[in-house]
Parts: C-alpha cells; sequence; structure tokens
C-alpha cells in the first residue's frame, strides 16, 4: 500500500513539471501580439503621411496650375495655342515665320514663303520669272516665256557668229545681222540674238580692228572713219566704241 502512494506522488510531481511551460508560451503570444499592434500602428501612420498631397501651384495667377500650363510664369499664356510672337494670328508651333507677320506657311520648307515661292510644293525650286511653268534654274531663258530650252539651231548659230569674228572685225548688232540676214545665215533672229550674247567678246577692240581693216582699204578723215563705224550702213558700231577705236589708232 505504501508503495502504491510513493508512486502516485512521483507522478504527481512528474505531471506538475510538464504544466509548467504552459504559461512561458503565453507570455511569447502576449509579446508577438504586441509587436504586431505595433507595427499595425507604424504602418497605418505612413499610409495616412503618403495620402497627404501638395497644394497645386499657380505661379502666374491665371487659374492654371503649373503642371498644366504651356508658360506657368506667363499669366496671358496657358496652351501653346496662346503663343503667336509676331501676332499674326498664327500661333508659333503652326507658323513657319513665327516673327514675320507678313507669312506664316512654308508648305515644302524651303524656307521661302508660299506666298513668294512659284513651286510651293517642291523644295527644290522657287521662282519662276517668266511664268513658263520652267523653274529659273532650269530655264536658260528666265525671262522669256516662249522658251526655256537651247535648241541644236541656237547651238549652230553660236558656232557661226565664232566662225564670222574669226575671219572679221563685228560690232555686236552687225553680227546679230549677218546671222539672221538671208543674205547671211538665216537664223532665226532669236537666235542669232542668244548666240551673240553668249559670246565674251571686247566690242572696242572689235571697233579697233575694223578702223585699221578700213584704213587699209582707203584713207579716212577722223569724223569720217567714226561715221563709217557708227553708221547703221556700215559697221553699226556705237559712237562711243567708233571714238574709242579712232584714239586707239591715234588718228
Amino acid at each position: 500500500m505504501s508503495t502504491f502512494v510513493l508512486l502516485l506522488v512521483i507522478l504527481g510531481a512528474l505531471g506538475g513539471e510538464a504544466d509548467d511551460p504552459a504559461p512561458a508560451a503565453a507570455d511569447t503570444s502576449a509579446q508577438a501580439a504586441g509587436e504586431s499592434d505595433s507595427d499595425t500602428a507604424a504602418g497605418t501612420a505612413t499610409e495616412t503621411e503618403d495620402e497627404v498631397e501638395a497644394e497645386p501651384v499657380d505661379s502666374d495667377g491665371d487659374g492654371v496650375i503649373d503642371e498644366e500650363d504651356f508658360a506657368p510664369k506667363d499669366r496671358k499664356v496657358q496652351t501653346k495655342e496662346d503663343v503667336d510672337t509676331d501676332k499674326d494670328g498664327v500661333a508659333d508651333f503652326e507658323d513657319a515665320f513665327p516673327k514675320n507677320a507678313k507669312y506664316a506657311k512654308d508648305a515644302d520648307e524651303d524656307s521661302v514663303p508660299d506666298e513668294l515661292d512659284d513651286f510651293p510644293k517642291d523644295a527644290r525650286y522657287s521662282q519662276d520669272t517668266d511664268g513658263d511653268g520652267v523653274a529659273d534654274s532650269k530655264d536658260a531663258f528666265p525671262k522669256d516665256p516662249s522658251r526655256s530650252k537651247v535648241t541644236f539651231a541656237m547651238e549652230n548659230a553660236l558656232a557661226a557668229a565664232q566662225d564670222y569674228l574669226d575671219f572679221s572685225a563685228f560690232s555686236r548688232q552687225g553680227l546679230i545681222d549677218q546671222l539672221s540676214s538671208e543674205y547671211g545665215s538665216d537664223f532665226r533672229l532669236e537666235d542669232a540674238t542668244w548666240a551673240v550674247g553668249q559670246l565674251k567678246t571686247d566690242w572696242k577692240q572689235q571697233a579697233v580692228r575694223a578702223a585699221k581693216d578700213y584704213l587699209d582699204f582707203s584713207p579716212f578723215s577722223r569724223q569720217g572713219l567714226i561715221d563709217q563705224l557708227s553708221s547703221p550702213h556700215g559697221s553699226q558700231f556705237t559712237v562711243g566704241e567708233a571714238t574709242f577705236a579712232v584714239n586707239k589708232i591715234g588718228l
């Protein structure tokens, strides 16, 4: 009997030791709960701070906040449509010439206003003086609407003009007449005039040459030679060219 009682006492002691750790576990849970409450409070405070936004700024006081204002320091300008530097009624962002009130459009972006551009949709060309549809830079006759290219006949007239000058002295008008006369080369007057215009000839020196030829053929007085050189029935030099020639030969 005493042995049985002793056994119960031992078992009771062991059971009590096993129950002791339970309060410690409870303490740990409470601590965790405390830490959790602290973290939750801190998170709530951070979220509250993030939700506070800065007041919108309107620097120029025009009723449009700076973030939405094209010119936040100019109360007269809220959008890009309000910027018109030359006051021509066309906003700068649409104006090819924002500082020139006379012009605003440049369709081909060649820096020539459409109003002055004879080819507003072609950036390669901009001027057509004679209005023949051929740009001056491509037109052999930019002031003559009746033609724009150098023809084979014109090239021949130029070659003939050079041949005549190699053979004899001519005035500008005398050479045109020789090229276009039915008794000469019979080129069209327009072609003959063009050909003579291409020559780099010193007509005063041609007059000197003609004066010497006349004197080799016949004697002349000073005035007689000037008249012969400048006469429409003679060499057709200008009076100035004829006078220069006579002075040059010492007559």
